[in-house]
């Protein structure tokens, strides 16, 4: 596999300093591991194939797997609504499990809802969390309706298959697919606390420190190495041990209650792009990145498990998958250039909004003829040769361009589509009504005054106007209804409703969950 090693050579990752190993495999079996850098950065302790990687969202095909076994018992079924084997849910709709999986629930984003409650992640366990998602009563929207990927229908998952069979999620996938399959340096970490051998520390892109803190597991926390996913690959490949029934099951895409089909399955998705068809799913958190995807067409997979957040594995993987498992369709920069030229910068300059999220960005010309791209983050791009604006810094897979009017926002490192933008109306000027405002699903209180939202114990951010009669507060924005009540949007949550309060209210109280 000397492709493999010149790929991970060109990375010139340093041997004392976080990496990655990358596995490529065919009929269950690891055809070619390879490693660089250090596991543990402190011990100077190399990474090898059975270095173990917090593996994060790639995580959730196992959870989903999980609970389709179940169902297979007989002991629930994926139309069940949750609130039936999770009682003290609040929901006013019913979600099922299978909207759970499949992110069509409308479940707000738990990593959303610890950011404006101040429930910490250290300790933070499937039983304190519960106590915090109890609290949902409104979804995002009608479920089964729309698609908003969401880690919580992953830990009512994790919670179900306690409920239901009558162990916990490691345990239960210990018994019924991690050990069968023969994964037995598998496990779902669900206590972060405990010394786990042969774990890779994690580290950012500055080379800090960045290890996993919260123990509720499902929507991620599954470690595993290159050398023992190689089963995994093989139930892939043709459901062999667990069955393929489950197999078939898990890839089913993704239906919409209006018809529409998603690329998304059940905790895996379906990618048909740059001249490659298979599916696969990525995961991050601070200090680990990784990626997986199957081939089906040659049979082959890639992983690519890092400790270092500032790697690409989306990019690496897919690379990797289109050399070894596609060598007949060339790559994207030696196609004939047949696309139409990049929008022109004018066209793109302004304000655009996503009526599905109510994420607003706004973009200006910059130097070089290039555009600059504001919103929650920053992106420099220039016009490329494939009728599209991209990424070249930091963040290089970046794209947009103009289709139909909308501006269509993607990532080549993503395997997700693209959001699609409309135009909108510029930021306006002034400053918010101060104020103080009670969301009555999580008992947190969101204070505005002196140009700063404070959100429950911990959040703060300083307040500046956004497109579309919007207020942007760091990852959030925020708008004033014509009640007088606040909707704060951003990753995960749209229209978290705070209700106005007099205004002598004291900005005091302990959020559910923290206690």
């Amino acid at each position: 596999m000397e492709l493999v090693e010149q790929a991970l050579d060109a990375l010139d990752l340093r041997p004392d300093g976080p990496g990655l190993a990358v596995g490529v495999y065919s009929g269950g079996q690891a055809l070619h591991t390879s490693t660089r850098g250090a596991a543990t950065v402190e011990f100077g302790v190399p990474i090898d194939a059975h270095t173990r990687f917090d593996i994060a969202s790639i995580s959730k095909q196992f959870t989903a797997t999980c609970l389709l076994l179940l169902a297979a018992d007989g002991k629930v079924r994926l139309s069940d609504d949750v609130r039936t084997h999770l009682p003290e849910l609040r929901l006013e709709v019913p979600v099922t499990l299978g909207q759970c999986l499949r992110h069509t629930g409308g479940l707000p984003e738990w990593y959303a809802l610890h950011a404006v409650t101040g429930v910490p992640l250290r300790g933070l366990d499937e039983d304190r969390l519960l106590r915090l998602l109890a609290g949902i009563r409104r979804t995002l929207f009608e479920p089964g309706s729309a698609f908003s990927y969401s880690n919580t229908g992953y830990i009512l998952a994790a919670a179900v298959i306690r409920r239901a069979g009558g162990l916990s999620l490691a345990a239960f996938a210990r018994e019924r697919l991690l050990g069968p399959l023969g994964m037995d340096d598998s496990v779902f970490r669900d206590d972060a606390s405990l010394p786990l051998p042969r774990l890779a520390f994690g580290y950012t892109g500055e080379g800090r420190r960045a290890d996993t803190e919260e123990s509720a597991v499902g929507d991620g926390g599954l470690v595993t190495s290159v050398a023992d996913l190689a089963p995994w690959f093989g139930f892939l490949a043709d459901g062999r041990v667990l069955g393929s029934e489950v197999r078939e099951a898990l890839l089913e895409r993704t239906v919409l209650a209006d018809g529409t089909v998603l690329p998304y399955a059940q905790g895996i998705c379906h990618l048909d792009a740059q001249g490659l068809r298979g599916y696969g799913h990525a995961g991050g958190m601070p200090g680990y990145v990784s990626n997986l995807v199957h081939l089906p067409d040659s049979g082959l997979g890639v992983a690519v498990l890092t400790n270092h957040s500032g790697l690409d594995p989306v990019g690496l993987s897919l690379s990797l998958a289109r050399t070894l498992g596609a060598p007949s369709v060339p790559s994207p920069a030696s196609r004939p250039v047949a696309s139409p030229a990049p929008a022109r910068r004018a066209d793109l300059v302004g304000h655009w909004r996503d009526p599905q999220t109510e994420a607003t960005l706004s973009i200006e010309a910059a130097p070089d003829d290039a555009i600059s791209v504001t919103g929650p983050g920053e992106l420099t791009l220039t016009a490329g040769d494939d009728g599209r604006w991209h990424e070249t810094g930091v963040a290089a897979g970046a794209w947009l361009t103009l289709e139909d009017g909308r501006l269509l926002l993607g990532d080549d490192r993503s395997i997700r589509w693209p959001t699609a933008f409309v135009p909108c109306d510029p930021p306006g000027s002034g400053t918010p009504p101060e104020g103080v405002w009670l969301n009555d699903e999580f008992g947190v209180l969101a204070v505005l005054r002196k140009g700063e939202l404070r959100v429950g114990l911990t959040y703060a951010a300083p307040v500046a106007p956004a497109p579309a009669g919007a207020w942007r507060a760091g990852a959030f924005s925020f708008r004033v209804a014509d009640s007088g009540d606040l909707l704060l949007d951003g990753p995960g949550l749209r229209g978290l409703r705070f209700a106005v309060q007099p205004e002598d209210t004291v900005a005091v109280g302990i959020p559910p969950g923290l206690t």
